[in-house]
């Protein structure tokens, strides 16, 4: 029979082991946890020196409203300058008679806006789009920017416009002094169209005079004229002087596009004016803007390999205003009848998009998302 005194003193050893085993494990835990959780702040925080702050996310494009002034400081002309998602400038006249939006909903002349200072907001209400920076330059600032003496204008018909005091008449690849822009751009003529024309003609012309100088010249020029600008922000827009910089930098470039704001023109009661073309303003200017979305998305398939099929159909329907991500390929190549399927709220869009096209079959997407819609081009759809 065991001892009983020498039975409990070695159960009194093993506990005491046990318990000393037990608290040298969870030490090592807590080691492990705390040596775990320093190795990952210390790559934390070397990281963030090694990296700097995190940086604001930086703006896709912008809209920019460039306002051209008089010697004495009068606005005499404006124009819009686009920059898109995809890095495309472009740049439209706005002319001082188009009609635009007032605050209680009435019709207001674009020169009358840029007398009263409201010309941003009203010009917001047609575009249906935010425009996020205002800038006002002397209109001599563009022979600066042109760098040469003479521009050779091209205009598809003759301009009539006083100037010199008297009567002038431009034609297609009139040549003209830089230092009579500023004279050019404020004249009036017999009706808005040959105003129009001309600034139109001015801006196209000093743009593409600066295309051909060196990129380091063209750079400085526009940092330069920049600097001289007025500039006035959209309350809560990360933009300022260096959004002008870069507007005239990529309008220089000599891949922008130049053309007036669409409108048609018309005579009432012996007042010329033009009338905005909602859906061209759509297609040209509402959906480059940096935050467009529509509430509806329509996804252009080619279904008929064709080269360049689905990208035409995508252009005739960037009037509607809805979401046009980048044209795809359908399925296979054999499409005959042109496809319209809708989603379940997106009926009205598909019926939009067949009265486009001027062909197709809308069918019922139960599958689709309820605000989509999808165009599978077929053979019977010529773009």
């Amino acid at each position: 029979m065991p001892d009983p005194k020498g039975y409990r003193v070695d159960r009194l050893r093993r506990r005491r082991r046990t318990k000393l085993e037990s608290w040298q494990a969870w030490t090592l835990y807590v080691l492990a946890a705390a040596v775990a959780f320093g190795a990952v702040w210390g790559a934390w925080y070397l990281g963030g020196r090694l990296v700097g702050k995190k940086q604001a996310p930086h703006q896709q494009g912008y809209l920019a409203l460039i306002k051209l002034t008089s010697d004495s400081g009068h606005p005499v002309a404006a124009a819009l300058a686009i920059k898109d998602g995809s890095n495309g400038y472009s740049l439209f006249v706005i002319p001082r008679d188009l009609l635009l939006d007032g605050p209680q909903g009435q019709y207001v002349f674009a020169a009358d806006s840029m007398t009263a200072g409201t010309l941003k907001e009203d010009l917001q209400r047609v575009i249906g789009a935010k425009v996020d920076a205002v800038y006002s330059l002397p209109a001599s600032s563009l022979g600066k920017l042109a760098g040469t003496d003479q521009l050779q204008l091209s205009l598809a018909k003759p301009v009539h416009l006083p100037f010199g005091g008297t009567d002038a008449t431009f034609k297609d690849k009139a040549v003209v002094q830089t230092s009579a822009i500023p004279e050019l751009v404020a004249a009036d003529g017999p009706s808005g169209v040959d105003a129009a024309n001309m600034q139109q003609a001015l801006w196209t012309a000093v743009l593409q005079a600066a295309a051909l100088r060196p990129a380091d010249a063209r750079a400085a020029t526009a940092r330069s004229v920049a600097a001289r600008a007025a500039v006035q922000a959209s309350p809560g827009a990360a933009v300022g002087s260096g959004v002008l910089t870069d507007a005239l930098r990529g309008l220089t470039s000599g891949r922008a596009t130049v053309a007036q704001v669409p409108a048609t023109s018309r005579v009432a009661e012996g007042q010329f004016a033009f009338v905005p073309d909602p859906a061209g303003i759509m297609a040209s200017i509402t959906r480059k803007a940096p935050r467009y979305n529509s509430r509806y998305t329509v996804l252009v398939r080619n279904g008929t390999g064709a080269v360049g099929a689905g990208e035409a159909v995508a252009t005739r329907l960037a009037v509607l205003d809805v979401n046009l991500p980048p044209v795809g390929n359908a399925r296979s190549f054999d499409y005959r009848q042109t496809q319209i399927i809708a989603g379940r709220k997106a009926v009205p869009v598909a019926q939009d998009v067949r009265a486009i096209l001027g062909r197709g079959v809308v069918l019922d997407g139960a599958d689709l998302p309820a605000n989509t819609v999808v165009v599978v081009v077929g053979r019977d759809l010529n773009p």
